[in-house]
């Protein structure tokens, strides 16, 4: 857990006091590869840091598991969860992989609501932490607005190049919009 607390300080000038109920909330949870985390249809009840691992947000097909449709990807140090279910409390329209072992630090809806409560700086963490996924989510609707799916992927690479290596190829197409065929002829073009 002190990831999340060196993460929490770094980032949002948490206090000892607001830790302490932050932590005496949060549980440790390990998922290997593959384990769905939330199913499409579940209501999400979970909020979690990433401490280790990548995580695949995914569009369920209804005919074929290959044809689901990966709309994000979630890496180490960073708050997770299937958030408009989470904040809205109702079923998720997508599901949540772990494409490798991963290790969260999670709470609940109603600790969460609880730590609110009783801390001064949860609220603000809260607010910020879903500003940055709002800016992330419009900088990646921006991406397929500019951008070609070869500078979507250089792009994606710069900003993960080991956790990238861990993401099917298949699951990288999707996310970038094209075939697995035409990402193999972005990536010898490249390499």
């Amino acid at each position: 857990m002190e990831e999340a607390y060196e993460y929490l300080k770094a980032n949002f000038e948490i206090t000892e006091e607001d830790w302490k109920i932050i932590a005496s909330k949060m549980f440790e949870e390990k998922f290997k590869k593959k384990d769905i985390l939330l199913e499409a249809g579940e209501q999400e009840n979970m909020l979690s840091f990433l401490s280790k691992g990548v995580l695949r947000f995914f569009i369920p097909a209804e005919e074929n598991k290959d044809n689901d449709i990966t709309f994000d990807f979630m890496f180490e140090k960073k708050f997770v969860c299937g958030d408009e279910s989470f904040l809205t409390r109702t079923p998720s329209l997508y599901g949540i992989e772990a494409l490798s072992d991963v290790v969260l630090y999670r709470f609940t809806y109603d600790d969460l609501q609880d730590i609110y409560k009783r801390t001064g700086g949860a609220d603000r963490i809260g607010r910020i932490a879903h500003q940055r996924l709002f800016l992330e989510r419009s900088q990646r609707l921006y991406s397929f607005l500019k951008y070609s799916a070869k500078e979507r992927y250089q792009n994606l690479f710069k900003e993960n190049p080991v956790l990238i290596q861990e993401i099917p190829q298949k699951y990288l197409a999707s996310y970038l919009g094209i075939t697995p065929q035409a990402l193999s002829r972005i990536r010898r073009q490249i390499y």
